[in-house]
């Protein structure tokens, strides 16, 4: 490096969060969930017309597990998100069930893409499922995160509360 010249480096800070909606985890789970709502669940049951009962029950059964977890995924954040100040146990809990739902609806992506024919190529599958892996991380990564802040403002208030009592 001559004298003069600096490095350039890629790194920019992360905007801070003011909302549900500036969460990454959020942002990630609600596009699965579109996808989901308007790409898969529509294949599945279009094709689902001129096939045997059993077939048609299985992909009946597959639709009203897969709905309701993708679509429910988005709110279990935005409740996380809000509960986090004031119940916090139940804060984490909401993450708790985000991650678990995150693995069942990996299950589901592959039980769709396995009994069902969509006619949906096998990498749009995969990419959902690793969507999936990928939100399931940064959830895990939030809730860490979030119980730094609940460990330390439960600290703070117990050190509030002894020093009321002295």
């Amino acid at each position: 490096m001559f004298p003069g010249q600096f490095k350039k480096y890629s790194y920019q800070p992360k905007k801070p969060v003011k909302s549900f909606q500036d969460l990454e985890v959020y942002q990630k789970s609600l596009e699965a969930s579109v996808f989901v709502a308007k790409t898969l669940i529509p294949a599945i049951t279009a094709k689902s017309g001129g096939k045997k009962k059993t077939e048609s029950a299985a992909n009946d059964l597959l639709v009203q597990a897969l709905l309701p977890q993708a679509m429910g995924l988005p709110h279990l954040i935005a409740e996380a998100h809000s509960l986090r100040f004031g119940a916090s146990l139940e804060c984490l809990a909401r993450l708790e069930k985000a991650m678990l739902n995150c693995n069942k609806l990996i299950v589901y992506v592959e039980q769709a893409r396995d009994i069902a024919e969509t006619g949906i190529e096998w990498e749009k599958f995969d990419e959902l499922a690793k969507k999936y892996f990928y939100i399931r991380r940064k959830t895990l990564n939030l809730q860490r995160s979030w119980k730094k802040f609940i460990n330390l403002k439960d600290a703070d208030s117990a050190f509030s509360a002894g020093k009321a009592s002295a």
